[in-house]
């Protein structure tokens, strides 16, 4: 099961205090148009644990009603219960979701066997595709790999997203399940990635760069990638989606700042990305209303 080799972590753009709801179909047509193979929503980079629950919901319709039948639509659906989970996997594969990315419950620090439980429960009930996301800097766990291996014997979980910055960990994964799909979680592991025989990347410079990177990642080309990496440096020089944002709205894509706790980029990072994006050509597009 495949779900393409350029997957982009969507923002979610606000107007002030609300989601603004007509630059997300902008950017959702945006994305489309480059041609991208898939669309996440509500993951760190969209935002999603500072949403409300009809806040959620809007987006995945919005997400459906514009991407359904011409891209897969990915919904991201990790929280601190199994309980929780499995309330927001339903409510996801109600809406019409492809497909699902679930991070092991974070602060709680659950053992292996803890969050195998966790996504055996989730697994038994649905039949959505489920994509696990290892990311132990932003949840304070790491799935083993072991526990991927045992994890990957359920029939609809059929894949992870590694953003464990250890490539070491990506090539044990592939080489004990070398069908599984196996995605990037960080741009600057893309190529090293796809190198050693994973799927793709689910991308956060995509936001700004869809085609640039979907040209990268199916040509596999170095040079291509040095020319990206700058901007794959900036979109982390802050906590993500903080200049990725600020990216945006240079070239007046529809984002708006982030949401408490996260605050506007310091006025060094804010200049550093300014001089990058206009020695590099990137003109501001037409002003979104």
């Amino acid at each position: 099961m495949s779900f393409g080799k350029v997957i982009t972590a969507l923002i979610t753009p606000f107007k002030g205090e609300r989601v603004d709801i007509e630059g997300l179909k902008d950017n959702i047509s945006f994305q489309i148009e480059a041609e991208v193979d898939g669309l996440l929503f509500l993951g760190s980079t969209g935002e999603g644990n500072s949403l409300s629950s009809d806040e959620r919901e809007e987006v995945m319709e919005v997400a459906v009603q514009e991407g359904k039948g011409k891209i897969p639509i990915l919904f991201s659906v990790g929280g601190l219960s199994t309980k929780e989970v499995i309330e927001k996997v339903k409510i996801a594969e109600d809406k019409g979701g492809d497909v699902l990315l679930i991070t092991p419950p974070y602060y709680l620090l659950p053992s292996q066997e803890g969050m195998i439980a966790h996504f055996e429960a989730i697994a038994e009930k649905t039949s959505v595709p489920i994509i696990l996301y290892n990311h132990p800097k932003r949840t304070g766990v790491h799935l083993e790999v072991e526990t991927v291996k045992r994890l990957a014997s359920l029939k609809n979980i059929v894949g992870i997203k590694d953003a464990s910055g250890q490539l070491g960990y990506s090539v044990a994964i592939r080489d004990a399940l070398p069908h599984f799909e196996l995605y990037a979680g960080d741009d600057l592991f893309s190529l090293p990635l796809l190198a050693i025989g994973g799927s793709g990347v689910i991308s956060v410079l995509s936001n700004l760069m869809p085609q640039e990177m979907k040209k990268m990642v199916l040509e596999k080309e170095p040079t291509l990638y040095q020319k990206l990496y700058p901007f794959m440096k900036m979109s982390q020089i802050e906590t993500n989606p903080v200049p990725i944002k600020a990216m945006m709205n240079f070239a007046n894509l529809p984002a708006g700042e982030c949401r408490l706790p996260l605050t506007p980029l310091t006025p060094s990072s804010q200049c550093q990305i300014e001089e990058l994006l206009k020695k590099s050509f990137i003109a501001p597009m037409a002003t979104h209303d």
